[in-house]
């Protein structure tokens, strides 16, 4: 399988000295990166207005005001964009105090091509990080909201796996209630799986996997192990998933159902994923036990309302 490309990045660059306009432009161009320029920190500052940046590489000494000025201006206006800081004074001072300001690195002059390539990949994985962090707490304090304000079982578990879907770029998600005494799993939610694959059958919850249920966390099982441990391994193949997880969802210690996420190509969880994930299934059980909470109270009111015209009767018989 073909890696995946790189992000075109878009960097800007500030720095008084053509020379090195020229040298980092070809560098990081031959890179596949997109280079823009400035030559003074006011001209930097009207480009960041105007459109976004992945990363500035400034320099600490220009003629108009220090890059430190960058560094502040991107911190707190472009919090979304990164900085390197580069300078000839490679002095321990000036690299702490940029740092404090918000660089996510320093690179001293003269750098060698290896030095700046190592150094901006740096710098963009940490933005595309703490950019992917801010939209993941985003999209879960949003969804975590919405879920809190409504009493619909279906309604939330339908919530929940669009969230998840959304927030961990898989291909899909699926919840199933279970019940013990039927045996057997009921799809009741999923998002971005087709409603061919949704109607392959009914999944028995001893053989798809059979430890699913068992488990005390997420099960991950590759496309390599489908045909020994799944109920519908060509039906998942034609559907283009390559792994699927599955995670119980537990109240206390009783299994009340399972959230599966489908996922099109081979790929890892951070822990940040993971934690977000479990969070999911937490509310997945929570709901679920509400309803099988609220559907037992509905059934006394019930018999209650039989039983009060009985004994009504009976005193008065």
């Amino acid at each position: 399988m073909a890696a995946p490309e790189k992000p075109k990045a878009a960097i800007l660059l500030i720095d008084d000295e053509q020379i090195v306009h020229d040298s980092v432009r070809r560098i990081l161009e031959g890179e596949g990166y997109e280079v823009d320029g400035a030559f003074r920190v006011s001209e930097a500052l009207d480009k960041l207005k105007k459109r976004s940046y992945d990363l500035v590489l400034t320099d600490l000494m220009m003629p108009d005001q220090s890059g430190m000025k960058a560094v502040e201006a991107v911190a707190c206006d472009h919090p979304h964009c990164g900085v390197v800081m580069f300078t000839g004074f490679a002095t321990v001072e000036s690299a702490v105090e940029s740092m404090k300001l918000g660089a996510l690195d320093y690179l001293p002059k003269p750098f060698t091509p290896e030095e700046l390539i190592e150094v901006t990949e740096k710098a963009l994985a940490k933005t595309y990080k703490a950019r992917r962090d801010r939209e993941i707490e985003e999209t879960y304090a949003q969804a975590e909201k919405a879920i809190a304000s409504s009493l619909d079982l279906k309604e939330v578990l339908g919530l929940i796996s669009l969230s998840v879907v959304r927030l961990l770029k898989v291909k899909g998600c699926c919840l199933y209630t279970y019940s013990k005494k039927q045996g057997r799993l009921e799809l009741a939610a999923s998002k971005g799986l087709s409603d061919t694959y949704l109607a392959k059958g009914t999944l028995d919850p001893m053989t798809s996997p059979p430890e699913a249920l068992k488990a005390d966390g997420p099960i991950l099982i590759d496309e390599s192990e489908f045909d020994a441990k799944l109920q519908y391994p060509q039906e998942a193949r034609q559907e283009g998933i390559a792994a699927m997880m599955s995670v119980p969802l537990r109240v206390q210690d009783a299994v009340v159902g399972l959230l599966r996420i489908y996922i099109a190509e081979k790929r890892s969880f951070d822990k940040d994923e993971m934690d977000i994930l479990l969070k999911f299934a937490d509310h997945g059980a929570q709901a679920i036990e509400n309803a099988i909470a609220y559907d037992k109270l509905r059934g006394d009111i019930e018999q209650l309302k039989k039983d009060v015209p009985k004994a009504f009767k009976r005193e008065n018989g």
